[in-house]
């Protein structure tokens, strides 16, 4: 555990060098005041990693913009969701879910994990906070002599408040031809579903305007209506 808070540590150095040393996240996307987007890290962000032995291979990294950062007390974003869902049945289904409070217009995220059955985490790293979730380890049968691969959010993509954007999906299987598809065809999960493939995995992130209690007790009560 003490080596993992020290990784974390060595990851918010690299984070913050890129979001306030190049101001990265104030530029992420063109969609409006809302996006995300791969990070371009710079040639001084990756000698910091190579100085701090931080393996950036085992991180995906993006940059994003919640907001304007001019909105009211109580408005805009409140909280982050990440969630993993599993392919069942032609639909996605919940397998893992974590929230936590944020309510800063722009950051970046940095997403850790091989194969997502053995968990992933996400840290982020805004102007007033550092923080990281965990969507713990699932057990499938079988999946550890398979082969996988992943696809990743590679270009900027428009968010909204509520609306979940995936930033990956990885497709476990014991076929040796695999199709692959981008993660825009998280809204197609027909399309993977056709090749029979054992295991499919999506991992999405929300920015929400409720707060993380209002998240919680709308996924359990999920025809309850919002807190006013």
């Amino acid at each position: 555990m003490r080596m993992k808070r020290f990784g974390c540590a060595l990851l918010a150095l690299v984070l913050a060098a890129g979001l306030w040393g190049c101001n990265a996240a104030g530029t992420a996307g063109s969609g409006g005041s809302m996006s995300i987007q791969p990070a371009q890290l710079t040639a001084e962000e990756e000698a910091l990693a190579a100085l701090l032995d931080v393996n950036m291979d085992s991180y995906r990294i993006f940059d994003f913009v919640a907001g304007t950062g001019k909105e009211k007390e109580g408005e805009g974003v409140q909280s982050v969701q990440l969630t993993l869902y599993e392919l069942e049945d032609n639909e996605w289904t919940v397998k893992a879910r974590s929230q936590k409070a944020f309510s800063d217009a722009k950051g970046r995220v940095a997403l850790s994990f091989g194969k997502i059955t053995e968990g992933v985490t996400m840290t982020f790293q805004s102007e007033n906070a550092f923080d990281s979730m965990a969507l713990d380890k699932i057990t499938e049968a079988g999946t550890a002599s398979m082969s996988y691969t992943t696809s990743i959010l590679t270009e900027a993509a428009g968010m909204e408040l509520e609306q979940e954007t995936p930033l990956a999906i990885q497709i476990v299987t014991s076929k040796s031809d695999i199709q692959s598809y981008g993660v825009q065809y998280f809204e197609m999960p027909r399309e993977y579903a056709k090749h029979g493939y054992e295991h499919v995995y999506a991992v999405t992130v929300m920015f929400s305007g409720k707060t993380v209690y209002e998240l919680v007790d709308n996924a359990a009560n999920p025809t309850a209506s919002p807190e006013p």
